[in-house]
């Protein structure tokens, strides 16, 4: 029994002989440790002494839950807050105003970090780009922003026959197409929707990878909307040049699984793997791997070799 346990943690998880060896030890320690003092437990105490500690247990854990039940009510009652309805201008208002009409914390928050950073609105529909805010609420509120709902010309902007032309502004640089396994965090941010801490976000990505390969991993980065990362995929490219990869035959456990696409269970079977048969002729080789799904493999695949 002990024998097919063994064969079967080896198979499973990938571990050598001797490590199996040791967990097959650990598991019996295990077992020794928690079961034995129970079964004695059970034999020299009565049912009725059982009985009672049980339930001053289940007392002691209602009362927990009671306590722990009544904060959560505490700020329940918080979020039942009274709604007010005024006129406001998004552009001015504060957060304490902004949440008082309705709006979330957070959104509300949003709504001013957007203002700090240069953003301004100038029709009702520019509100729509703030993260997370509900479409629902901000047609109850429609009519309450004091914003026109298209832009509007003044009379000074048309052109008259009175008055000469005005000399129309010259139209902004177009953003060069950068490589993205170039890119620093200004060139990043010159893309709309890309501020300080999305280009960082996605250089500290970008460098855990060791490169892009494709641009459809651009929606692997958290925090990327769908528009943004449009145009990121507009005005970026990728170098033809392969990603930094990993060496199976020499990267140490703590390389392999420091990989974003490699967690330390996958890790640990590549290098035993390894470790068991010596040298790898070929990157396909550790499809043979259990937990090594395919889809996983063709993904981790742009990122192996044996001689980098």
């Amino acid at each position: 029994m002990l024998r097919i346990l063994r064969q079967w943690i080896i198979d499973h998880f990938g571990f050598t002989k001797s490590e199996a060896n040791g967990t097959l030890i650990l598991i019996i320690i295990v077992v020794i440790t928690f079961i034995v003092p129970k079964v004695y437990h059970i034999h020299t105490t009565g049912k009725n002494k059982s009985f009672t500690v049980d339930q001053e247990k289940m007392e002691q854990w209602t009362k927990q839950l009671e306590a722990s039940i009544k904060p959560k009510e505490k700020t329940d009652k918080v979020a039942e807050r009274s709604v007010q309805r005024f006129l406001f201008d998004p552009n001015n208002a504060s957060e304490s105003e902004l949440i008082s009409l309705g709006f979330a914390d957070k959104v509300a928050s949003n709504i001013v970090a957007y203002r700090n950073s240069g953003g301004d609105f100038k029709i009702k529909n520019d509100l729509k780009r703030i993260y997370g805010i509900s479409q629902d609420h901000l047609s109850e509120i429609w009519d309450l922003i004091e914003l026109p709902n298209e832009y509007q010309w003044t009379e000074t902007d048309k052109p008259t026959f009175d008055q000469p032309r005005k000399k129309e502004p010259e139209p902004k640089e177009e953003i060069v197409a950068f490589d993205i396994n170039e890119a620093n965090a200004e060139q990043l941010q010159d893309i709309r929707g890309i501020g300080p801490v999305l280009s960082e976000r996605i250089i500290k990505f970008r460098d855990l990878l060791g490169g892009f390969h494709s641009t459809s991993q651009y929606q692997e980065v958290y925090g990327l909307d769908t528009a943004v990362i449009n145009a990121l995929k507009e005005k970026s490219f990728i170098s033809s040049g392969l990603p930094h990869q990993l060496n199976l035959n020499k990267d140490s456990l703590q390389q392999l699984y420091q990989h974003p696409y490699i967690d330390y269970k996958l890790a640990r079977a590549i290098y035993n793997y390894r470790l068991q048969r010596g040298q790898l002729d070929s990157v396909a080789q550790i499809k043979s791997i259990k937990i090594l799904s395919d889809s996983l493999y063709e993904k981790i695949y742009p990122y192996l070799s044996l001689n980098p």
